[in-house]
């Protein structure tokens, strides 16, 4: 008895690779590395992370100090001091305060009365020195404006030492009024605090700084510090030096105040080219000093400042003016939109620039040309819907910039919205997100940019919405006062000097993505969201920035309201890397040891690659569909020995769900080739027979051994498929064509044969001979000349009908004169009585021309030419021209067809069946096996010539499948006998049809001799024609 045989035994993957790993392994060695990796990070992040800490609590907290101190010496000046005191008693004080706190600019008072007096360190700052001109034995500068007994304003500035020897005093008419300055009218509004303002640029030297300013007791003088903004970087810098980490200071808006990072240098201005002038304008150049000239706060990125300092397209616009024409300009900042317009109208501004005329005259003054253009448009929430008008927000709250000169018309047109005048740009998107709000509204330029510098999602800026997209004034002008109007003419030639270049190059330094914008505003979108969660204030937090993951630390440093940040920044890749450094010392010394033990591990896993390698060959079997090909890999890995059975399963799986989609797209193919055969009663079973011809023709031509045949092969059953495929769907495009087109047997057919309406007009013909016959009877005529005429002009109608139904059917071709007596039966009138235009659908009535009650017999009307409705417009290399109409149904134009019963317009129609061929094929996502089938489906229209449609493909270019598919589509046309048009042909008729477009290359010589010898026609016509159509021999 036969010994059944053992089963081989198995052992799971992990048992394998586990036994085999543990050989090789240094368990202990990368247990100890994994240990001392761990602590070593631990140990270093938590120091590195403490330390920054600290650092970040020492830096905020000494700012806070900064800044109470700062309060409190402005404060106690205010209180210990007299500003009027006419033997200068406050001189020692200020002094002293400036001795002590060596971090000050300057310290300074301005009264009600608009005297003003300031006391300069010279020491604050390395460049301030030369700055102002200064020698080295200078300590202070002293500056005093005050109002003369003769009206003028006099400014005195003097030099002065350490013992207060004044070295130097220069005088100057000044145009300064400290009452008008954003420090005086802040403090003066808030009696009872220490301000402390935005950054602005000092009038004294052009260096940017903040002010701490309070009223006096008396409330007759405001007392002031200076802080110079680069002390606050130097603080920084200081600190940070040899941290890791990144330090910004900066306001709630987001403009910084300082940071750790180096100031990036600013494109320079072009050069541009002195303004050609007169001597009279040069010599008004000349005497003019500094012209005062507005730069407001925060309308970024057109006119605003950073730090105190003007920026924007605007002010090099205006820069660029200056420097064309010689006009010095002294900006005037810190102030909002609606002071500068009340100084320039009170004459405290020379210049008001970025504003449209109006004339109301919000602004007094002569205006310049525009100086640029901005579109208006209304920032609103992405969940909005489509808005067109601005009323479609009455009864909701619209933000706008305070002052501006469109406030009044929108309150006037739009009383049913409220406008909320907002200080600035964040303002306004705050109370957007909040919800606040359902718009805002200002120049798109300006929307924009306050979007992207405010990292704000789920807004979008409207531009086409009434009345912004109806002729709204969008052009900004210069404003100057006055007594500068003999200054327009040459700023409006400056203007108009400066070329596109040089304005393309202002749009992509401030409206393009250029650094300019991005300087001075925090970088990270992390810090308006720490900003907005007070808990998460003193503390780190782990976030992510531009660089990745980092730790941030803010807080607030002001020692009053929240309004100015500390942020400190520190990159995890930076924590990180002190970390990197040793751990990859101790892993590279642990790999040296390990290296020798890799060659073994290596070895130690052959069974299972060389297992995993076969599966991998079996799985790219699968890939290429090769599934008869595929074999079980054998293992003594269980598992390994499972996958390959699932594999196999898979892949029987796969073959199986294969064919049955294969079938399912073969039936829905077939089902709409059905379809459209069943569409007329015609052409039931043209799209059925077709593929037989073709394949009977290919499988011949892949059998002949002849040279034309030699090369021709189907690669395997997927490349039968597809051209088998491809000749189901060669006529997919006639599911577009009208039916009555397709089966239009006769020439005036059009749903139906309208013949019979022209019959019915010579009945009416007929009638009206027959009666005006017995009329003349009546009238005394001879009854027999009557009835004589009767039958004659009956008679002759008769020879016309059957003459005009003739033409109809299209069975003999039209001459000329044929088409000359048709016009002349036609012209033959008859009277209507009824009404025409009454009972006739919508789009009848509107083709419908004016028509009399005597009408021709035969007529071609303007109703009968039927227009596009949309333009033929083929993409895929079509080359069909078009006829002007869809349709043209008139009747001597269709019975005067000269061949067949179609117009030029049917018969395009028909051929267009090739160009929805080709758009549904094209549009369909078809497989790699498959993707032939767009284009040997729609080219059995060609010709050898080069001359078939749609896209005359020359001869060349057509495969040996695509020729076969236009022999079975022609010979199947040919010897159809459910055609209207035309009669069955019989084989022999069909055949030299056929061999006269072999002659003219209408279809391929080879192809179709192979056809005939092969028998292929008596083949399909024993199957599938008459046998009254079978009148040629086999020739076997």
């Amino acid at each position: 008895m036969t010994q059944p045989k053992a089963k081989k035994q198995t052992f799971s993957i992990r048992v394998t690779i586990g036994s085999l790993l543990l050989l090789v392994t240094a368990l202990t060695a990368t247990l100890a590395l994994s240990i001392h990796y761990h602590f070593i990070y631990q140990t270093l992040e938590e120091h590195q992370l403490e330390e920054s800490s600290t650092v970040a609590e020492n830096v905020s907290d000494t700012m806070k100090e900064t800044d109470t101190r700062m309060r409190n010496i402005a404060f106690t000046l205010a209180q210990v001091i007299d500003p009027l005191d006419k033997n200068h008693q406050w001189l020692p004080a200020f002094l002293a305060t400036l001795e002590a706190t060596p971090e000050l600019y300057s310290v300074f008072f301005g009264t009600k009365d608009d005297d003003f007096y300031q006391i300069i360190n010279l020491d604050v700052e390395q460049t301030l020195r030369k700055s102002m001109d200064a020698q080295p034995d200078d300590r202070w500068v002293m500056v005093n404006v005050k109002q003369t007994e003769g009206g003028q304003r006099k400014k005195t500035v003097s030099f002065v030492s350490q013992d207060l020897k004044v070295r130097k005093a220069e005088e100057t008419l000044s145009g300064y009024f400290p009452s008008l300055r954003p420090w005086y009218r802040k403090a003066h509004a808030q009696a009872d605090k220490v301000i402390k303002t935005e950054p602005y640029i000092f009038s004294q030297v052009a260096v940017s700084g903040q002010t701490y300013a309070t009223q006096n007791a008396s409330g007759t003088a405001v007392i002031g510090i200076d802080v110079l903004l680069s002390t606050l970087a130097t603080i920084l810098n200081r600190t940070f030096e040899e941290q890791l980490s990144e330090a910004y200071v900066f306001r709630q808006t987001g403009e910084l105040l300082a940071d750790t990072h180096p100031t990036p240098q600013e494109k320079p201005l072009p050069t541009l080219p002195l303004l050609s002038m007169t001597e009279q304008e040069q010599a008004l150049i000349e005497r003019l000093g500094p012209l005062r000239v507005s730069n407001q706060r925060n309308w970024a990125p057109i006119d605003y400042s950073v730090l105190g300092e003007p920026r924007g397209y605007a002010i090099d616009m205006v820069k660029m003016i200056g420097q064309i024409t010689g006009i010095q300009w002294a900006f005037s900042n810190g102030l909002d939109w609606s002071e500068l317009v009340s100084q320039f109208n009170n004459d405290k501004l020379d210049a008001l620039h970025s504003l449209q005329y109006h004339k109301d005259g919000y602004a007094k003054g002569v205006f310049s040309d525009p100086i640029f253009s901005l579109p208006f448009g209304i920032l609103v929430a992405d969940n909005l819907g489509q808005v067109n008008d601005l009323k479609a927000f009455n009864g909701d709250k619209l933000a706008i910039l305070s002052g501006w000169s469109i406030i009044p018309s929108l309150k006037k047109n739009y009383p049913e919205i409220e406008i909320i005048e907002v200080s600035d740009s964040f303002e306004g998107l705050t109370l957007l997100k909040t919800g606040k709000i359902k718009g805002f509204i200002d120049t798109s330029a300006i929307l924009e940019h306050a979007v992207h510098q405010y990292f704000t999602d789920g807004v979008t800026v409207i531009e086409d919405i009434a009345p912004f997209n109806q002729g709204f004034e969008t052009e900004f002008h210069i404003a100057l006062s006055q007594g500068y109007a003999n200054l327009l003419p040459i700023i409006n030639r400056a203007i108009r000097q400066i070329n596109d270049t040089q304005k393309e190059f202002l749009l992509a330094k401030w409206l393009g993505d250029s650094s300019a914008t991005k300087h001075r505003v925090i970088p990270h979108a992390a810090f308006y969201d720490l900003m907005a969660s007070p808990s998460q204030h003193g503390s780190l937090v782990s976030t992510t920035t531009k660089a990745g993951n980092t730790y941030v630390y803010l807080q607030p440093v002001g020692s009053s309201s929240p309004s100015e940040f500390l942020a400190i920044t520190l990159p995890v890749s930076v924590l990180h890397s002190q970390v990197v450094r040793q751990v990859l010392y101790a892993t590279g010394i642990s790999a040296l040891i390990m290296l020798p033990m890799l060659w073994l591990a290596w070895l130690s896993g052959t069974p299972v690659i060389q297992a995993i390698r076969s599966l991998k060959k079996e799985t790219q079997k699968i890939q290429h569909r090769d599934y008869s090909q595929l074999r079980p890999v054998k293992s003594r890995i269980r598992e390994i020995s499972q996958l390959s059975s699932s594999v196999e399963e898979m892949a029987n799986q796969l073959q199986a769900h294969e064919k049955q989609q294969e079938a399912l797209l073969d039936s829905i193919v077939q089902l709409i080739a059905r379809a459209i055969d069943d569409k007329s009663p015609y052409t039931a079973g043209h799209c059925n027979r077709v593929p037989v011809i073709a394949m009977m023709l290919a499988e011949a031509a892949e059998a002949s051994a002849e040279p034309p045949f030699s090369d021709f092969r189907f690669n395997n059953e997927r490349e039968k498929r597809e051209f088998q495929m491809a000749a189901w769907l060669h006529d997919c495009g006639k599911i577009t064509v009208p039916e009555y087109i397709v089966d239009k047997g006769t020439k005036l057919e059009a749903n139906y044969n309208r013949l019979h309406e022209i019959r019915m007009r010579f009945e009416v013909l007929w009638r009206d001979i027959t009666i005006k016959g017995y009329i003349k009877r009546d009238n005394g005529e001879d009854e027999n000349q009557v009835l004589s005429w009767i039958k004659e002009q009956q008679t002759r109608l008769q020879e016309e009908f059957t003459f005009v139904a003739s033409l109809n059917t299209g069975d003999r071709p039209v001459a000329d004169e044929d088409i000359i007596k048709l016009k002349k039966i036609g012209a033959q009138t008859w009277c209507r009585q009824f009404d025409d235009t009454i009972g006739l659908s919508p789009v009848e009535k509107d083709r419908l021309s004016e028509s009399s009650i005597t009408q021709t017999l035969l007529k071609d009307l303007p109703e009968h030419k039927i227009p596009r409705f949309h333009p033929p417009c083929y993409d895929y290399g079509i080359k069909m021209q078009a006829p002007e109409y869809l349709s043209d149904h008139g009747e001597i134009y269709n019975l005067s067809i000269q061949r067949g019963t179609l117009t030029k317009e049917d018969r395009y129609r028909i051929n267009e069946h090739m160009v929805s061929g080709i758009k549904m094929l094209e549009s369909l996502p078809f497989p790699d096996d498959l993707k032939q089938v767009p284009r040997l489906a729609t080219t059995h229209h060609e010709t050898l010539a080069g001359k078939g449609y749609p896209r005359q493909i020359d001869g060349s270019e057509l495969s040996v499948k695509e020729r076969i598919l236009a022999i079975a589509d022609i010979f199947e046309a040919l010897t159809a006998a459910d055609r209207p048009y035309k009669k069955a042909f019989t084989l022999s008729k069909a055949i030299a049809i056929m061999e006269e477009m072999v002659t003219n290359k209408h279809i391929d010589g080879d192809l179709f001799t192979l056809f005939i010898e092969q028998n292929l026609h008596i083949s399909y016509a024993e199957r599938f024609l008459d046998r009254s159509q079978i009148d040629v021999e086999n020739r076997t």
